[in-house]
């Protein structure tokens, strides 16, 4: 058996893709929807896979640090992609909760959604 346990948190920042050969290229932003998903094979002695609080504080120790950011400067890459992002939160997250398998980042009112997972 497999639980998945996934908390969603939001945050705004402006980021640029400077080598992308369309409107990507000029500085915009995003509120960006993230979740991040965590897996457990059992249960805790209170029948809980993964504390639903240490995901979230997990996360938002993460955002906290891009929100309201120019995403270039506070990551250092020329090329900030979504899919640099989900990747970058993915690391930075996992280095707090080992059990975090994935990474969902979501821009342009959910139009847009890059998934990274080891």
């Amino acid at each position: 058996m497999k639980f998945t346990v996934c908390y969603t948190d939001t945050f705004s920042a402006a980021h640029a893709i400077k080598s992308h050969s369309g409107v990507g290229r000029y500085l915009h932003g995003h509120d960006f929807r993230t979740r991040v998903c965590a897996v457990s094979k059992t249960l805790s002695t209170e029948n809980i896979a993964i504390d639903l609080r240490l995901l979230e504080s997990a996360l938002r120790r993460i955002i906290d640090r891009l929100d309201h950011r120019y995403l270039n400067e506070e990551l250092g890459v020329e090329d900030l992609s979504m899919e640099y992002l989900a990747h970058y939160i993915l690391v930075e997250v996992r280095k707090l909760v080992p059990q975090v398998l994935s990474v969902e980042v979501c821009g342009a009112g959910d139009r847009y959604c890059v998934e990274v997972s080891e």
